[in-house]
C-alpha cells in the first residue's frame, strides 16, 4: 500500500514533533545527542544502509529503457556500495547518509502529493524540495551539519528555540494530516 499525503503528513509531524520535544524538555542532552550524531559510527553505518538500499530499490524500480542491462546487477552493486561507503566515507558518514535520506524521500511524497486537491499541500511540496536541496548540500559537505549541530548545541537558548521550531513545524503537519488531507 502506498502512503497518501496524510500518510506523509503525519509521518513528518510525528518526527518533527518527537524531535522538538527532546529539544525543548531536555536541552542538556539534546545539544549532547547532537554533537555526538556526526561523527557515531554506527548511527552513519545504519543511515547509509538505509540510503543505499533504498537509492538501489529507486534504481532498480525505475522504467528507464538504458538501466535494462545492468538491472539484473543493480542489487549486488548496492550491496558491494555499503560496505564501501562506510569504509570510504566513515568520517561524518551519519551526515551523508542523513543528506542522502533526505535527497530519497521527497519522491513518493511528491507523487503523494500530485493526487491531492487542497492547496495546503504546498506546504509539504515546498518541504520536500527544501529537503532536497538540503540533502544534497550534506552529500557533498557534510561539516555544514556539523557545523550546524555544534553552533546549535553551543548555548542552550539555540537548543530550544530549534525545538519550538520543530515542534511547531511538526504540529502543523501533524494538523494537516489530521484535518486536511
Amino acid at each position: 500500500m502506498l502512503m497518501n499525503l496524510s500518510h506523509w503528513s503525519l509521518l513528518l509531524g510525528a518526527i518533527l514533533l518527537a524531535k522538538g520535544l527532546f529539544a525543548l524538555m531536555a536541552p542538556a542532552q539534546a545539544g549532547q545527542v547532537a554533537r555526538a550524531f556526526a561523527r557515531h559510527v554506527w548511527t552513519g553505518r545504519t543511515l547509509a544502509a538505509g540510503a543505499w538500499a533504498w537509492a538501489g530499490w529507486a534504481a532498480y524500480s525505475m522504467p528507464i529503457d538504458f538501466m535494462t542491462p545492468i538491472r539484473p546487477w543493480i542489487p549486488f552493486l548496492t550491496l558491494a556500495a555499503i560496505p564501501l561507503s562506510w569504509y570510504w566515507m566513515d568520517d561524518l558518514l551519519s551526515c551523508r547518509a542523513a543528506g542522502g535520506l533526505l535527497v530519497l524521500f521527497p519522491c513518493p511524497l511528491l507523487l503523494a502529493a500530485r493526487e491531492e486537491t487542497s492547496p495546503l499541500r504546498l506546504a509539504l511540496v515546498i518541504f520536500s524540495y527544501l529537503a532536497i536541496v538540503i540533502g544534497m548540500t550534506l552529500i557533498l559537505y557534510p561539516y555544514y551539519l556539523r557545523r550546524w549541530l555544534d553552533w546549535c548545541a553551543a548555548k542552550p537558548v539555540r537548543m530550544l528555540i530549534s525545538g519550538v521550531l520543530s515542534t511547531a513545524l511538526g504540529a502543523v503537519f501533524l494538523a494537516l494530516g489530521l484535518l486536511v488531507f
